[in-house]
């Protein structure tokens, strides 16, 4: 009996002893399982994630803006003077306000002024006709008692003649000498009259014109070009561009063109306009007077002077514009 307790007793210990070395190695598993998960990446951000898909670049279509381009700035047209000048010499001249015509209403007589102290002085003088005369589009002197006027008259605003012989006491009509006569119209600068007859101007508006002789003459256009014909305009050259260009004259035998805004002259260019297109004008010299109000600037070559009337200035050179 003793036997068999010792031995049902040493089993029993022996399968103690199995069981504490089986919960130990459950234990040291159970570790090692917690370790391996503390030292692993989270699913799907390391190998055992899904391959990771990279995009297809897509081309992405580029666009280079243009250069900006210069837009010309539009360069303003020039346009028919309202003062009219007429120069005899270095001391006498006449001149006039162009003034205005409507159709249908008679209007006041216009008045063109007299100088013969080189413009320290204007007498006023009355122009009135039988005829009406209301507006001037050209005023030409022949000394300081004669000096005849081209301009609308009359309730029709047609085109008339008035001339005066006596300082401007008087002036009369004389629609016979219209036909002979040089003038642009205002209710047509596409034409210029010579004493051939109406002719085409070479440009849609005239805005100013200088005469030589009845067959000789020069127009400024009112995109500043300016144009000669030599058989009273029934042709004409193909021009020449001015930069500036505001009035003409004619000085024995030749042309002077008045320019406002050109460069190194900060009053009134004048300069012979070139013969040839594309040709530059020719300066002559600067007049320190201008004005900044379209179709106030005009100018006039008399005997051995060129005058300059701008605003209220008036200035004369004796020297072909070189100095005022």
């Amino acid at each position: 009996m003793p036997d068999a307790r010792r031995k049902r007793g040493s089993q029993a210990r022996a399968r103690r002893r199995l069981a504490l070395i089986g919960i130990g190695a459950f234990a040291l598993v159970d570790l090692g399982l917690v370790a391996l998960a503390f030292t692993r990446e989270p699913s799907g951000l390391a190998a055992d994630a899904q391959p990771a898909v990279t995009p297809t670049p897509v081309p992405v279509e580029t666009t280079v803006a243009p250069e900006p381009t210069e837009t010309p700035t539009p360069v303003a047209e020039a346009v028919t003077p309202t003062r009219l000048l007429s120069a005899v010499d270095a001391v006498t001249a006449w001149r006039a306000e162009s003034g205005t015509c409507t159709p249908g209403r008679a209007g006041p007589s216009p008045t063109l002024e007299l100088t013969t102290s080189a413009g320290a002085t204007w007498s006023p003088l009355s122009v009135s006709t039988s005829g009406d005369p209301a507006a001037i589009d050209r005023v030409q002197a022949m000394d300081a008692v004669s000096a005849f006027v081209v301009g609308p008259a009359g309730t029709t605003c047609a085109t008339a003649f008035s001339q005066t012989f006596s300082g401007g006491a008087e002036f009369r009509d004389y629609p016979e000498r219209l036909a002979a006569s040089w003038f642009v119209a205002r209710s047509t600068p596409g034409t210029v009259h010579s004493p051939a007859g109406d002719r085409p101007a070479p440009c849609a508006a005239v805005v100013d014109l200088a005469v030589i002789s009845d067959t000789e003459a020069g127009v400024l256009c009112s995109d500043r070009r300016f144009f000669r014909t030599t058989d009273g305009a029934s042709t004409w050259d193909s021009g020449t561009a001015v930069e500036g260009a505001v009035a003409v004259t004619a000085d024995v035998g030749t042309y002077l063109v008045a320019s406002v805004g050109a460069a190194d002259c900060e009053g009134t260019a004048v300069s012979v306009p070139a013969s040839a297109p594309g040709a530059d004008s020719t300066r002559v010299g600067c007049a320190p007077a201008s004005s900044a109000t379209p179709g106030s600037v005009t100018l006039s070559a008399g005997t051995d002077a060129l005058w300059l009337w701008a605003d209220d200035t008036v200035l004369i050179s004796t020297n072909g514009g070189v100095t005022w």
